[in-house]
């Protein structure tokens, strides 16, 4: 068989390059886009220069030079992007076999159509192109295709070990051809292209049966959220009628005080019923029961906790919310208000201000609260959401609504927005 020259060194380090950047833009970076930019281009420059100098090395040398290599997009990794040790590893090691098997399959497929042609010739830049292109532009559509959980996929130390592993050993088993004094022939190309497709294929089900896991834990995690935040609105709902139901036992025990003949005993009596009463008149009238339910039972909190809470709501307008929905959008974003206006130590300044209403074809529901610490937020400007406020997300997602969140003059104001229905 003819020997065939091996990857050139610059085809690899683009590769290499390439597989990093596939899985960075679902992580978080440390530094602003300018600095991640610059670090990036440094990072790759540097990589392509090493590699590329190191091509000729001594046999001894090549696995040193390859270690020293992936450590550069190791460091990278956990330098730059806002993840563990463990989980730059683990990405780390699924960029590198998707190197090698981008760099395997071009360069079989040069060495079969034209192994004397020169890789720098512009028929062989087009044929690298066209390869590389379509391989991580398939891998990138598998990888961002399904929804991914919040944040970036936290790895563990056994599935970052258990890829670490795979990677190196589908390395080691496609590179047992090219060991000093064998010949280097199509039979070797297609064997080490075989095995790192293999070693890609179950490191990707390996990631997808971690994403899946993930999401399972996000999806119940926020069903208990709907659950919790439904049976409060049922109980809060079953406490109202009770309150009503007492509201208009004070009425009629009003009216026979007022039958009473003695003027200064009835007014002292008329005068305790009424502070009474005011304690059950915090039922508000939206023109929806359920957002009514919603507000008259957190207004009753608030005035236990001595938070002020105002609220101008026209609810008619979200009767294409269903009741889950409806508890979980309002209750959350109540709940997370008054928790962070519970730490005030000023009374005066536990302020809470709601506000539901159209605005040029859709429904704006409008949370604010007086707070002088700022609320976390990410690059884009929206929430770092907990559990809660991910489920606040993904429900108004569902409806073709969008979330955002600002904090100015001490005051941090959550927007939830719905296109409202056409038939509405």
């Amino acid at each position: 068989m003819t020997a065939l020259p091996d990857i050139p060194r610059l085809y690899t380090a683009l590769a290499e390059c390439l597989a990093v950047l596939l899985f960075t833009p679902a992580l978080t970076p440390r530094f602003s886009k300018a600095v991640t930019g610059g670090v990036t281009l440094l990072w790759a420059a540097v990589l392509s220069a090493f590699l590329g100098l190191t091509g000729n090395v001594p046999g001894g040398l090549w696995i040193p030079c390859m270690a020293a290599a992936i450590g550069l997009s190791y460091l990278y990794l956990w330098g730059v992007w806002s993840i563990t040790l463990l989980e730059a590893g683990y990405h780390c090691a699924r960029a590198f076999i998707l190197a090698e098997l981008a760099a395997s399959v071009e360069w079989q497929l040069h060495c079969a159509l034209w192994p004397a042609r020169s890789p720098w010739e512009p028929l062989s830049l087009l044929l690298l192109a066209l390869v590389y292109g379509v391989l991580f532009g398939v891998m990138c559509y598998l990888q961002h295709r399904r929804p991914q959980p919040a944040g970036h996929l936290e790895i563990g130390g056994s599935a970052a070990l258990t890829a670490v592993m795979l990677a190196l050993t589908a390395f080691a088993v496609s590179n047992l051809g090219f060991l000093p004094g064998s010949d280097i022939n199509m039979s070797i190309f297609s064997i080490r292209t075989l095995v790192d497709f293999s070693g890609v294929l179950i490191l990707t089900v390996q990631h997808e049966q971690l994403r899946e896991n993930a999401l399972h834990s996000e999806l119940a995690a926020m069903d208990e959220v709907l659950h919790r935040q439904y049976e409060q609105y049922k109980r809060s709902k079953e406490g109202i009628n009770l309150i009503n139901r007492r509201y208009h036992e004070l009425k009629v025990q009003l009216a026979r005080i007022r039958e009473e003949q003695d003027q200064t005993k009835q007014n002292a009596a008329i005068a305790a019923m009424e502070q009474n009463i005011r304690q059950y008149e915090a039922e508000n009238k939206t023109g929806n029961p359920v957002l009514d339910t919603l507000l008259t039972a957190k207004t009753m909190e608030c005035q236990q906790e001595n938070i002020t809470i105002t609220s101008v709501a026209d609810g008619r307008m979200l009767g294409f919310l269903t009741i889950r929905e409806l508890c979980t959008i309002v209750g959350v974003a109540l709940d997370n208000a008054i928790a962070a206006v519970r730490a005030e130590p000023d009374p005066e300044k536990r302020l809470i201000k709601v506000a539901v209403y159209s605005q040029g074809g859709f429904a704006m529901l409008r949370f604010e609260h007086y707070t002088e610490t700022a609320p976390a937020l990410d690059a884009d400007g929206e929430p770092k959401q907990g559990t809660d406020l991910k489920s606040v997300r993904t429900t108004v997602g569902q409806h073709g609504g969008s979330m955002t969140m600002h904090w100015e003059n001490n005051w941090c104001t959550l927007r939830i927005l719905f296109p409202l229905p056409k038939n509405k």
